[in-house]
């Protein structure tokens, strides 16, 4: 029989390969990472990772403002990602951490924290 902490690092496992295969991001992905902010999930990328999850999972984001963390796919270009190292430059996006993303993924449904 598989406990709960194993299916809950398998879904963990499965969730950063979906990451890597989805931004080709090769460092370690921790709990303090930031899927938007550091892996650079954004767009189409960050529809298709949620899609997935939901779909796998059974996660629902119903509830989750996109625009808090993620810019449209029309608004991912590189003059975009150019300003953003402008010094200076304030990001308005929220971090969406890795641990977040697993909790939400564990409740089912997304929440503001």
């Amino acid at each position: 029989m598989v406990s709960v902490d194993q299916k809950a690092e398998g879904r963990e496992a499965e969730i950063q390969a979906l990451l890597v295969k989805l931004s080709g991001y090769r460092k370690p992905i921790g709990p303090t990472t930031s899927i938007n902010l550091d892996v650079g999930l954004d767009g189409d990328d960050a529809y298709e990772l949620l899609e997935t999850i939901q779909n796998r999972f059974g996660t629902r984001f119903d509830s989750l403002d996109w625009h808090k963390y993620f810019h449209n796919e029309g608004e991912c270009n590189l003059l975009s990602v150019w300003f953003r190292k402008i010094p200076g430059y304030k990001e308005t996006r929220r971090s969406l951490t890795f641990e977040k993303l697993l909790e939400v993924v564990q409740r089912g449904v997304w929440f503001e924290s």
